[in-house]
């Protein structure tokens, strides 16, 4: 209902909330080591315990009026984003606990607080259903090119073991290879030295710009494609005409009543 919202206490809300996201995340970059002594780490990063105090304070607000609001409190505790704003919460007061796993989950929990950013971005909702709608096609996409990387990093190894200096001493050296040189990366420490070596690398390079174009396409056809699904507007049952607006009455190609309102005037 916040987000929605059209007057201004409410556009107020979501500034304030939005802004503590924001600033939360940029204390976070400034905070040096959150397990150090207090005494020990100076003046200087006073603004950030500051800082971070009136972003717990502002969480924890959000965070109950969430769920005070909400007509099934339990549901929104356990969906994505009151799990994210419970352990935003949480992960403020773990330093408090002097245990190693603890300590290793805070470290990694921290920048889950990022993840409040997606309940304001509209655009995120419409990548998720995109996601989900062409998850399959994309897992066999992966998997294609993962049983591709596989070949070419044996092909390396088989190419680059004539030469006795070689670098690739096994074939996961030359999968690695793969990997890296297919996504343009390029770290550099397993270099081809034959000229098929470098032969091979300059087409898994070219092929990379390829593959990695795939699932931009893929995710933008669904993308578009569940946008058309939503908007394309009421259809008529006699015609089967679409795209009429939400409060017509009668169909523009035949006249008959549109479902939604014989439905509604009965």
């Amino acid at each position: 209902m916040v987000l929605e919202t059209t007057t201004l206490s409410g556009r107020v809300y979501n500034i304030i909330v939005f802004g503590a996201i924001l600033a939360s995340v940029l204390a976070l970059l400034y905070e040096p080591e959150p397990f150090s002594n207090t005494a020990l780490r100076g003046t200087s990063i006073v603004w950030v315990d500051v800082l971070q105090s009136i972003c717990l304070f502002v969480f924890a607000v959000d965070f109950f009026l969430n769920f005070y609001v909400s007509e099934r409190p339990f549901k929104y505790l356990f969906s994505f984003h009151g799990l994210i704003d419970l352990m935003t919460l949480l992960f403020f007061f773990v330093p408090r606990f002097r245990s190693e796993i603890l300590l290793w989950v805070f470290k990694f929990g921290r920048i889950l607080r990022v993840f409040k950013l997606l309940r304001f971005i509209d655009e995120a909702k419409v990548l998720g259903q995109a996601l989900r709608g062409s998850a399959r096609t994309i897992a066999v996409y992966l998997f294609f090119v993962f049983m591709l990387q596989v070949v070419l990093g044996y092909c390396i190894y088989v190419v680059e073991s004539v030469n006795p200096e070689t670098q690739f001493k096994t074939i996961g050296n030359g999968v690695y290879w793969a990997i890296v040189t297919m996504t343009t990366v390029g770290y550099g420490d397993y270099v081809p030295q034959t000229g098929f070596g470098r032969l091979l690398a300059a087409v898994v390079m070219m092929l990379g710009f390829g593959i990695i174009a795939i699932p931009t396409g893929i995710l933008t056809y669904s993308g578009v494609r569940h946008q058309h699904l939503t908007t394309q507007g009421i259809r008529c049952h006699i015609c089967g005409r679409q795209g009429h607006r939400e409060d017509a009455v009668h169909c523009d190609r035949c006249g008959s009543i549109l479902n939604d309102h014989s439905s509604s005037s009965s």
